[in-house]
């Protein structure tokens, strides 16, 4: 409440002695100007939805005072970037294979791009390799500790927590592994001593995921 009281404050300043034909276009540089301002200090995304009097990507331009201008600005591209990053250090090096496989999913489909997810979507961070799920659990040998995806979650909480929600969840891929109902035992001392229901032969594999969503 005390940034939307400093604003106002500020905006009644800024229009204060203007002519009020000149008002709209004082207001529309004044809130241009703010933006750049806040962009340049990295407390604002320099991907952003813009709001006028209500409208979505109406130009500053359009205002009719008092307004509003918002600003919702999208930090997808600095989130997704760390999660990534993160994964892919923690990831076993014996092939790369594994490290090499993250994908980043958008409401189930694949996005290459960080800087194109739009503000409400919901980002999966997932590995498609077919043993994933053995790695994240611990129940294969290999370099490094199990539990990597709720280690990425903890991390992405503890610096984008106030922006978005992280979980961990299973999730099944398009054109995904389908399981061939043959049981190996894991390497862990947790590991299974045979087949869960999920498991058996024709299921689909679920993979480990980290999902994302901003906080409304």
């Amino acid at each position: 409440m005390a940034r939307l009281q400093t604003f106002a404050k500020d905006l009644e300043l800024a229009t204060a002695g203007i002519a009020p034909e000149n008002v709209a276009r004082e207001l529309a540089e004044f809130a241009k100007a703010e933006l750049a301002d806040a962009i340049a200090r990295g407390e604002g995304s320099p991907l952003y939805d813009r709001y006028v009097n209500g409208v979505l990507g109406a130009p500053e331009s359009a205002v009719v005072p008092p307004g509003p201008i918002l600003y919702d600005f999208i930090w997808w591209q600095e989130i997704v970037t760390f999660a990534l990053q993160y994964l892919v250090e923690r990831s076993p090096v014996r092939s790369g294979r594994y490290k090499r496989s993250w994908l980043v999913m958008v409401d189930g489909r694949p996005a290459p791009d960080p800087a194109a997810i739009p503000l409400g979507a919901e980002v999966a961070l997932v590995n498609d390799q077919p043993y994933s799920r053995k790695i994240d659990v611990g129940h294969m040998k290999m370099s490094v500790p199990p539990h990597i995806i709720e280690d990425a979650r903890q991390a992405v909480a503890r610096i984008f927590g106030n922006m978005i929600t992280a979980r961990r969840t299973l999730i099944e891929l398009p054109g995904g592994y389908v399981l061939k109902g043959r049981f190996r035992k894991g390497a862990g001392a947790g590991a299974r001593k045979g087949l869960r229901k999920d498991t058996k032969a024709g299921q689909p594999l679920t993979y480990p995921a980290l999902v994302l969503a901003m906080r409304t």
